[in-house]
Parts: C-alpha cells; structure tokens; sequence
C-alpha cells in the first residue's frame, strides 16, 4: 500500500458520502441546471465540477464527522457480486481464480487476435501469391465470416455477464471487416 493510498480512499468515501448527503444544494441545483440548458458537458468537464463540489464539501467540513474517517476503506467484498456468491467467489480468489467473466474477457481476447491473423497473413504475404486470389480471398472471407459471428455470439454472453458497460467487448463488424479487407487486397494486387 502507498503512502497515497489512504487519501484516495477518504477521496473515494468523500465522493460516496457527498452523493449520499444530496449533493447539492437547492441553490447550486439550480446553477447547474441553468448551466446545462447553455452547454452540455463533456466527460472531463463533468469530471472537473464533481470534484469542486467535493472540494468545497470539505472546506466547509462536510466531511469531518464521518464514521471511518482517515481509515482505509474495506474493498474487500465487490458490490457487483450477490451476496449469496460473495463467500463462493472469495474461494475462488483465494484459490487464485478470477469471476466467470475475467477469465472469459482474456478468451475473448486471445479469440479476436486468432480471428483476424489468417487475414493479416495473407495481406502480408499477398504480393507473393501465385496464381488467382479471388477464390481464395473468398474462402478467406467465408471462414471470417463464420468464426466472427461465433464470436460475436460469445461477446454477447460476456456482455450479459460482465458487471459494468465500462468492461464490456464490442461486437464485431463482420461487414465492416469484410470490406477493409477487401480494399486492402485490391491494393496489393
């Protein structure tokens, strides 16, 4: 743990109990109304306001009198598990797995990196092929094809399980793919 470390968490505990407290007051609730009615902020801006409201929460001592302060915080059990599957998932981390998902996440990487090297190969190795490419860039495309929708499916499994939008894979664009292909191939020929 770094020295750090503490400040991050009475940060952390500081931004969770500043929502819990009602966040604003009525006067700057309206303030922030009217300035999102000007301009829409973006993330950084959106950023850069939550963390002035905490500071100035703390300079007014909001934040004094707060059960565990200047304690680390207990992450120790993960909101996003149910609590029936807490004990369950501890073992397996303990154990020194990871959740269903974690692991699933690093399947699906080392998928996509599989699915696209026989497309690579053969854009590296083009200038070099004898003979008539279209059928093969046809088998090429066909086999892409049918491994990207299988994959697809598999993200759409990881994306219900995952416990956040933030964690979740994209989809693949077959037709997308497809095509960049294709204008890669016609530019090699």
């Amino acid at each position: 743990m770094t020295p750090e470390t503490p400040h991050v968490h009475q940060a952390n505990a500081a931004s969770l109990v500043f929502l819990e407290l009602g966040g604003m007051n009525d006067e700057q609730e309206n303030q922030d109304k009217s300035s999102r009615d000007h301009k829409k902020l973006t993330r950084r801006e959106w950023e850069t306001v939550v963390d002035q409201q905490i500071r100035e929460a703390m300079e007014r001592g909001d934040f004094e009198n707060l059960r565990g302060r200047g304690k680390p915080l207990d992450l120790s059990v993960d909101p996003n598990v149910p609590e029936d599957w807490q004990l369950a998932f501890k073992v397996l981390k303990d154990a020194g797995y990871a959740p269903d998902w974690v692991e699933q996440d690093k399947d699906l990487r080392a998928a996509l990196e599989n699915l696209f090297k026989p497309l690579r190969r053969y854009l590296e190795r083009g200038a070099n092929f004898r003979g008539d490419r279209a059928p093969y860039e046809d088998r090429l495309i066909a086999e892409f094809r049918k491994a990207a929708a299988e994959l697809n499916r598999t993200i759409d499994v990881y994306n219900l399980k995952a416990p956040s939008p933030r964690v979740h894979r994209p989809r693949i664009r077959i037709e997308e793919e497809v095509e960049k292909f294709r204008r890669r191939c016609a530019e090699i020929k």
